[in-house]
């Protein structure tokens, strides 16, 4: 089977699935159809190091170009499911650091790689007092033993490729480039949120969308979600600042290999492809399900 069939079957199934799971309500109508005009490259060079994390599997490859030079075993990601559920894509470290303070968890993290967002791939983490985390799920971090995890931060260096996946390191290659075919506000909204679970907290206190009563992010998603509501994005990217905002949703697109797909505001609906907007609801639903789930707001 070649790998454009393979797409398209992979699409079509996702597709039904949408439609028997009730999620199809977010697909909008089609209003054109597109010219594929370009082929995509392949996520992984030929040369040069990176690192593949396959969460399905709980393990973590070392390469050098499509050499696999060693494997080693997660200890523990975040829970699937859940609104810190370990994100997947394709980054390219921009720091790491020996030992990072976490302000959400209130935690030492060794050997810290940073990946997106909150999220890292770290040593055991520990309280001030010293005492080792021993919780079978990490707040969303790629947790690895000590020793690993020296190992994966000497390895990784500036703009090295880190892939994290519950498939395969090819998940998220760039898609063809097409003209647009469709525009979604429901994709604008569920961009929003994941960069609301992905880079902000949770489940601290804010000031809600009234300005007056105290909420948590967390709380108001439902009205972003369910009910469209605006405010909600646009409170949400006040926390950045909505140039610093709108450009993670763009990087996070790149992450996905969206290359039809870039945000102008959080408010609007945004220009895409049909095989974009497939590969995001697939991002939506196996990596951010809790989106999925989320109670409708009363």
């Amino acid at each position: 089977m070649s790998k454009k069939t393979h797409h398209l079957l992979t699409a079509s199934i996702f597709l039904l699935t949408l439609i028997g799971s009730g999620f199809w309500f977010m697909m909008p109508p089609i209003e054109a159809k597109a010219e594929k005009v370009e082929k995509k490259e392949d996520v992984l060079p030929d040369t040069s190091k990176s690192v593949v994390i396959y969460l399905h599997t709980m393990t973590l490859e070392l390469r050098e170009g499509k050499a696999v030079l060693l494997t080693l075993p997660l200890l523990s990601q975040g829970k699937p499911g859940s609104y810190y559920e370990t994100i997947g894509g394709v980054y390219e470290n921009d720091y790491k650091t020996p030992l990072h303070f976490s302000s959400i968890g209130h935690v030492y993290m060794p050997h810290s790689v940073h990946l997106f967002g909150n999220y890292f791939i770290h040593g055991v983490p520990y309280y001030p007092n010293g005492d080792k985390v021993s919780s079978a799920y990490s707040g969303g971090c790629i947790r690895l033993s000590d020793e690993n995890a020296k190992t994966v931060y000497d390895f990784i260096e500036k703009g090295t490729p880190i892939i994290v996946t519950r498939d395969t390191s090819l998940s998220f290659e760039g898609t063809e480039l097409a003209s647009t075919t469709l525009t979604s506000i429901e994709m604008t909204n569920l961009m929003v949120a994941a960069i609301s679970l992905e880079v902000l907290t949770q489940d601290n206190q804010i000031t809600s969308i009234d300005g007056r009563s105290i909420t948590t992010r967390k709380s108001i998603l439902p009205l972003l979600i369910k009910d469209g509501d605006s405010s909600v994005a646009r409170l949400y990217a006040s926390s950045l600042g909505e140039k610093t905002f709108i450009a993670l949703m763009n990087q996070k697109a790149e992450a996905l290999g969206l290359t039809n797909t870039h945000f102008d505001d959080v408010v609007s609906p945004v220009p895409t492809t049909y095989e974009d907007y497939v590969r995001f609801m697939t991002y939506i639903s196996t990596y951010k399900s809790y989106l999925r789930n989320i109670p409708v707001s009363k």
